[in-house]
């Protein structure tokens, strides 16, 4: 098969959307070697192109009018590419697919679709991109001729806000990076270089609201006097930051309370594999990709009760309630202090992870390309 790919953000973007298409990707090419991957996107910055392992083929727009107004080539103008290559499926990897009516389109459509936070959590998204978001969301999920959805989670809201039919939509849950796959060991290099605490808890989200960052500091500040471990948020920029910065000033945790940026994908493994515990009071994902690096790097995981989160933090994670300080704080004690638990969730939660492997997730999209075009 000749499969297309939206490759915007795999080759644009470091984190989230990005890291999942090129996980994807290369776990494509390295287990099904035998059909041929052509990635379509406006443009490509050369560090993501170096994180792809094979060969593909790779298409950018063409005439000076396309480069110019590359979003309407990606939803319009891209339908007479996919024609003259002869592509037998293409997969929209972001919640989107491009304008073309079924009846018209040269080829058939999956869309992988992560999550309806834009719907959930208003406040995160200006006006102008929930529209754009809903717009591209909603056509997708009734235009493609098979939609994957990350979570059971995600699923459910596609048959309620949009009214699809449960037998359109195959769940696959998303996996890591291969760094998070082998046996990581201990890197002084990377500990050393962000001054890392000799022990400490994890938690690794961007800083927006629903993140949740502030209450795990106030459940961390109830215990910080029972514990040796310090607590590393690591995150880039977001717009409650400096309220986070402002709050660890304020209860006076400067010198228990770390925050990194800048870390990148290769370091990150062994960030997660020198934690004591790794804590996720998110209030709302599509699935909760760190919940799962931390289980393949054999970490403890303590994480938001409900919801896809509990899908891929498996039943041998901790559950609380986000919005309870005492709760988190409880949760962190018990697996810190208590050795035989922190073991047993650390081998039940490496084991529940092996079945998100990036081979299981290229076998079952592959399964979906294989059902689309018979």
């Amino acid at each position: 098969m000749k499969i297309g790919f939206d490759a915007k953000r795999a080759l644009n973007n470091s984190t989230g959307l990005g890291n999942h298409a090129r996980i994807l990707l290369n776990a494509l090419m390295r287990d099904f070697p035998e059909h041929e991957y052509l990635l379509f996107s406006p443009k490509a910055k050369e560090e993501y192109l170096e994180q792809l392992h094979g060969k593909f083929n790779i298409f950018f727009p063409e005439t000076k009018f396309q480069k110019t107004l590359h979003p309407l080539w990606r939803s319009f103008g891209i339908k007479t590419d996919l024609k003259r290559e002869r592509i037998n499926l293409y997969h929209g990897l972001s919640n989107e697919i491009p304008f073309v009516t079924r009846h018209s389109s040269p080829v058939p459509f999956v869309v992988t679709i992560h999550d309806l936070i834009f719907l959930k959590h208003t406040e995160q998204y200006p006006f102008v991109d929930r529209k754009i978001y809903e717009l591209k969301t909603r056509y997708a999920a009734k235009h493609a001729d098979k939609i994957i959805a990350v979570s059971n989670e995600t699923k459910n809201d596609l048959m309620e806000r949009y009214g699809v039919e449960e037998k359109k939509i195959v769940v696959i849950y998303p996996s890591v990076d291969t760094e998070f796959q082998s046996e990581v060991s201990p890197k002084s290099e990377v500990i050393q270089k962000y001054k890392l605490p000799a022990k400490y808890i994890l938690n690794v989200g961007s800083f927006f609201p629903r993140k949740n960052q502030r209450t795990l500091i106030e459940g961390f500040d109830l215990i910080k006097n029972k514990v040796e471990e310090d607590l590393v948020l690591v995150g880039g920029v977001g717009t409650t930051r400096n309220e986070i910065e402002a709050l660890i000033a304020q209860k006076k945790l400067t010198q228990r309370v770390k925050i990194i940026s800048g870390i990148t994908n290769n370091e990150l493994p062994a960030v997660y594999t020198e934690a004591s515990a790794f804590v996720f009071p998110s209030l709302f994902e599509g699935f909760g990709a760190p919940v799962l690096e931390a289980l393949f790097s054999k970490v403890p995981v303590i994480a938001t009760k409900g919801g896809a989160i509990e899908e891929a933090g498996g039943k041998n994670s901790l559950y609380v309630n986000p919005t309870n300080a005492e709760e988190i704080a409880d949760a962190l004690l018990r697996v810190l202090t208590n050795e035989t638990l922190r073991t047993q969730m650390q081998a039940r939660g490496y084991a529940h992870a092996q079945t998100m492997s990036d081979k299981v997730f290229a076998e079952k999209t592959m399964r979906v390309y294989k059902e689309v075009c018979k």
